[in-house]
């Protein structure tokens, strides 16, 4: 791609730069901390809205992003894996002069188009080491007029060489286990240990210290919304609030040793004399408390709130592996709670994680064999009480003829990524539907289809659907996407990136479970959704409507009304429900009143009766 040195704004890049990069390796001890601390002055230096290390990745034409260094609110892209075009990807080598690609998304022609950030100009500088493609160095600029001249490049690629440089050093000593120092087994973010380092010193503590009197607890937790503290006060006061986190980790009475999982997830291993289950879970809520304190004063505007898991290790002959993921699914039972919670792990839960391997093992012969049924709800126009569209729902039906339900495996597949493979399945199916519809002339009505935050991870899910409405070549307008309330709090930024690419391509989005747990007021009128659905928990808390629950929903449905929503009240079940959304200006309804989930033909005989 040709670059457009006469639009330039030159960012005026000084050898100085790198003469002071230089300064920055010689005062760092650790590859690891130069690499962090060189991208931070990188991103800083260059006012910089984004700085990300790419490494090969073993799919085909992809990498992987190794290293983030994020300025501004832009979505968190950490181990996400970029698929580049061919065109791209195969001139990568010795042979080819073209050192860098940049990305403009104000350019009709964009080497890398659909792989970065909307709005701003990219620069991917590439690094070769003794003939072999090690990466990129992503460099994003805010604005779409920062381009580089000749002059700005030559430093570009320095730079970008001396923090690959770090970066294979790094990946070298990792490599190489036991020769790396103490000090380089520690996460800089932190300043705990890393989690292998962590699981060798427990591994070697369990025989000493577990007997009869003695044990280990093992205590898994996490910071509660921590995305939250991102995107409300930016990265480096995160950064912040782990390394706090990482010295109250450290200085909890009794510890063994403790260590960063991943992102905010703490390890913590405790010195326990004659464990109580109750004592403990005390003991792990009175620290909880006091970290929160702490932490509070790191942000201030903020809640500080914690989820927590135990095990406690009374068999000496247990291995630290084990001890962690029985602490870590208790962790995951405890997020179902508000507030400080901790819960221990029970011969009950061991039962479970049975149970989770072997929904896990059977999807792919379900998936093969098509037990999973794909159920269509049907929604109710409040004008005509005509069938306008549908939910498709999953459900596992398996050659026995016995039913494994949704709330028993989507839970599990949404905390190991299965659910990515399993909502694919569903899309499909869906598109199939409509296309069968389409061919037999058929009325058709759209068909709503949930997206779990998982694929917010990454930008698949929308290539996946391009690739599903060429191949069954199904009008967009038949497709709506619905993610819940939690999700849009939890992934802003994501979300609305999703939304913005799902405009694009003329496919609705609606908000759904709105009022079911922390809603937004704030959120609602800055999130550009087509259509807001009300959570079914106001229907349910009695055989009539409680007066205080019709003053809510008669608010929420005008406050929707004015922001241009269409609004679908759920879970309505009497008539008395029906008229009163009905005289508060709902739009839709859904519910069992007028049709329960329903296999494909019974729904499509359904919309005959109904339209």
């Amino acid at each position: 791609m040709e670059t457009k040195f006469d639009r330039n704004e030159s960012l005026n890049c000084s050898w100085v730069l790198v003469d002071a990069a230089k300064e920055i390796i010689k005062g760092s001890t650790l590859p690891s901390e130069a690499i962090h601390t060189l991208m931070k002055y990188v991103a800083d230096s260059l006012k910089l809205a984004a700085l990300r290390i790419h490494q090969p990745a073993s799919r085909r034409l992809s990498t992987q992003i190794t290293h983030e260094i994020l300025m501004s609110k832009l979505p968190r892209r950490l181990n996400q894996v970029i698929a580049f075009p061919e065109s791209v990807m195969k001139n990568i080598d010795t042979s080819v002069e073209r050192e860098y690609l940049i990305y403009d998304s104000e350019s009709e022609e964009n080497p890398v188009s659909g792989q970065v950030d909307e709005g701003y100009v990219t620069i991917f500088l590439k690094d070769i080491d003794e003939g072999e493609f090690q990466g990129f160095l992503e460099m994003v600029f805010e604005g779409t007029k920062r381009y580089p001249s000749e002059r700005d490049v030559s430093v570009l690629m320095a730079l970008k060489e001396l923090i690959f440089e770090q970066v294979l050093q790094y990946e070298k000593k990792r490599r190489a286990g036991t020769g790396a120092s103490e000090d380089e087994v520690l996460d800089y973010l932190s300043g705990l240990h890393r989690y292998e380092t962590f699981v060798k010193t427990i591994d070697d503590a369990i025989p000493e210290l577990v007997d009869e009197n003695h044990g280990i607890v093992i205590l898994c937790t996490d910071i509660n919304h921590f995305k939250l503290v991102n995107e409300n006060f930016g990265y480096r006061k995160g950064d912040e609030l782990l390394l706090v986190a990482g010295q109250l980790a450290s200085e909890v009475p009794g510890i063994i040793d403790a260590c960063r999982f991943y992102s905010d997830n703490f390890i913590m291993a405790i010195r326990s004399e004659n464990p109580n289950e109750e004592k403990i879970r005390e003991r792990v809520e009175s620290v909880n408390q006091h970290n929160a304190i702490t932490l509070q004063k790191v942000v201030s505007d903020s809640q500080i709130r914690f989820n927590s898991g135990v095990y406690v290790v009374r068999d000496p002959k247990m291995d630290a592996a084990s001890a962690i993921s029985y602490a870590n699914t208790a962790r995951k039972q405890a997020k179902v709670f508000k507030g400080m919670h901790c819960v221990v792990f029970t011969d009950k839960m061991i039962e479970e994680l049975r149970r989770s391997e072997e929904l896990n093992n059977e999807l792919p012969s379900a998936i093969k064999n098509h037990n999973l049924v794909v159920y269509y709800q049907p929604k109710i126009s409040c004008d005509n009480e005509r069938v306008i569209g549908a939910e498709a729902l999953i459900r596992w039906r398996r050659e026995d003829g016995s039913f494994v339900y949704p709330d028993e495996f989507i839970p599990e597949f949404e905390s190991n990524g299965n659910i990515i493979q399993l909502d694919y399945y569903v899309y499909d199916e869906v598109f199939q539907y409509l296309r069968r519809q389409l061919d037999s002339g058929a009325y058709v009505v759209p068909i709503s289809i949930n997206v779990s935050r998982r694929h917010l991870e990454n930008e698949n899910i929308l290539f996946y659907i391009d690739h599903l409405l060429n191949k069954y070549d199904v009008p967009p307008e038949f497709i709506e996407f619905e993610l819940t309330e939690s999700i849009y709090i939890e992934n802003i930024e994501p979300a609305m990136s999703f939304i913005t690419r799902c405009n694009h391509r003329g496919i609705k989005v609606s908000m759904d479970d709105f009022g079911s747990g922390y809603s937004s007021l704030n959120l609602i009128s800055s999130i550009p959704i087509d259509v807001l659905k009300i959570d079914g928990v106001f229907m349910h808390r009695g055989k009539t409507l409680a007066d205080n629950d019709k003053i809510v929903l008669n608010n929420v449905i005008r406050m929707a009304k004015e922001l241009n929503m269409v609004v679908l009240c759920e879970g309505v079940e009497t008539r008395e429900q029906v008229d009163f959304l009905k005289d508060a200006g709902c739009d839709v309804i859904q519910g069992f009143y007028f049709g329960k989930p329903m296999p494909e033909k019974d729904f499509s005989g359904f919309v005959k009766e109904y339209s």
